[in-house]
């Protein structure tokens, strides 16, 4: 039997996110149920395409509007977890219908209505073969992700086997390149009214489910669906191996103020070498804001090195550039940010509604697991940014001496340096959390005071 969860609102450490979802949600709740089909489309220039079937529940005590070509809209994804990183590897347009069906299968008594709506407690099936209709998949750059609000769909021009569907490139798909990873496919509804409840209605509408990609690129499902939990989860619930969790993936839901839910997902590990590996990875479940930076904050004094980053390419026609995020190091961290801001091109690679983007880098420090960790907002609003508690590398010890003990000896060694550094690339007192300013002061001996004891 398949388990129909949603998110929970609080946020959870290390553990799912999952709770059991009650006996009809107040209003109406559309959750992708279950996927029993899946189709696979002939390849264009080393391009796959794939169109899952969908089981779509109703799970509120309110009719859903079904309008055709418009509100609910299925986005489908796709995920590849190996090597400790789960990262998006493909994505469609977003599946419209014209009328939804009227079945018993929700777990729940189905009022029997169909058509425009769909019943409060009621079933709608859709196979893979009818959803894979180019004419009826909808530009995600279309659909406001907070709102569940669409602009109508334009019509298909030219259109190919892998056309607005749900596209992965072989590469990223190859046993050559990625031995034993495991793939996940997601969908993820908007829908107008659903979206309008808020809250937990609003969280429950992403759920994902195992396949197997064989030696050709083919696509078959496998396991069971996890309702109303998106693939992020998967990092931690297998990330040990089918089924097997993985404890030190942190997850986390990260709100923004009357507006959409982020959800994050971060792992530190140590490389055996001196080094630690930080691994983040950032899904925008709803937020039409939109994510256009972030930020891990590191002292100036670690080394940092192999910063890396990993999105998904939008395709078919969709505005958004796919030109990756830039990075760079500084006083503040390490930023990763998009090629250019709202006010420059609003149509700039932004982390936007139902996709996942990944961030990494080594550092030579051991983790501090409490930093405040930044997610800069695209789109112009209040706040700018938000944030949530995470791994980051831990400020070295202040110990300038290098007895292992932060005493009067180091706060000396500040003042005996005290002012501008004649060597600002070799300073060793220039070490407050703001140092590399290329002056020894006030807050360098500040930061001697807060580490004052035996260093860790």
């Amino acid at each position: 039997m398949r388990n129909q969860i949603i998110l929970g609102t609080a946020l959870l450490c290390c553990t799912s996110l999952i709770t059991t979802i009650p006996t009809h949600a107040v209003g109406p709740d559309v959750v992708y149920s279950e996927c029993t089909s899946i189709s696979n489309h002939a390849p264009v220039g080393g391009i796959r395409a794939y169109t899952l079937g969908s089981h779509t529940c109703n799970i509120g005590n309110q009719n859903l509007l079904w309008i055709n070509d418009g509100t609910p809209a299925l986005a489908m994804n796709a995920y590849r977890l190996h090597g400790g990183r789960l990262v998006q590897i493909g994505m469609s347009w977003c599946k419209t219908a014209c009328c939804a069906g009227a079945q018993q299968g929700c777990g729940l008594n189905c009022n029997g209505v169909g058509g425009n709506m769909l019943g409060a407690g009621c079933l709608d099936v859709y196979s893979s073969g009818w959803n894979e209709a180019q004419a009826a998949l909808a530009p995600r750059s279309g659909i406001n992700g907070y709102t569940g609000s669409m602009s109508p769909i334009p019509p298909v021009v030219g259109p190919t086997s892998i056309t607005r569907r749900l596209q992965v490139p072989e590469t990223e798909m190859s046993a050559a390149n990625y031995p034993g990873a495991q793939y996940f496919v997601e969908g993820q509804y908007a829908a107008s009214d659903d979206a309008a409840q808020d809250g937990p209605n609003a969280y429950n509408n992403a759920s994902y489910k195992r396949v197997n990609v064989s030696a050709g690129f083919v696509m078959s499902l496998s396991g069971s669906m996890f309702d109303g939990v998106p693939a992020i989860q998967t990092w931690h619930d297998h990330g040990n191996g089918i089924n097997n969790p993985d404890p030190t993936v942190q997850i986390l839901n990260v709100d923004v103020p009357a507006e959409g839910r982020f959800i994050t997902a971060s792992k530190v590990v140590d490389n055996g070498n001196g080094t630690w590996r930080y691994e983040y990875a950032v899904f925008n479940l709803s937020s039409h804001r939109s994510g256009g930076s972030f930020t891990v904050p590191v002292h100036t004094a670690v080394n940092v090195t192999n910063i890396g980053f990993h999105d998904v390419l939008y395709h078919s026609g969709e505005p958004y550039d796919n030109t990756d995020w830039t990075n760079v190091v500084d006083s503040t961290g390490v930023t990763w940010h998009s090629p250019q801001t709202f006010a420059q091109n609003q149509n700039s690679n932004a982390l936007r509604w139902g996709t996942m983007y990944n961030f990494w880098f080594d550092a030579d420090q051991a983790p501090n697991s409490n930093a405040s960790i930044i997610i800069g907002l695209f789109r112009p609003g209040d706040p700018t940014s938000i944030s949530f508690n995470g791994p980051a590398p831990s400020a070295p010890c202040t110990d300038l001496n290098a007895d292992s003990l932060v005493d009067v000896l180091d706060l000396l060694a500040v003042i005996s340096v005290w002012g501008p550094c004649a060597d600002p690339k070799n300073c060793p007192a220039d070490i407050a959390p703001t140092g590399g300013d290329g002056t020894v002061d006030m807050a360098d001996a500040l930061a001697i005071i807060a580490n004052w004891g035996p260093c860790q």
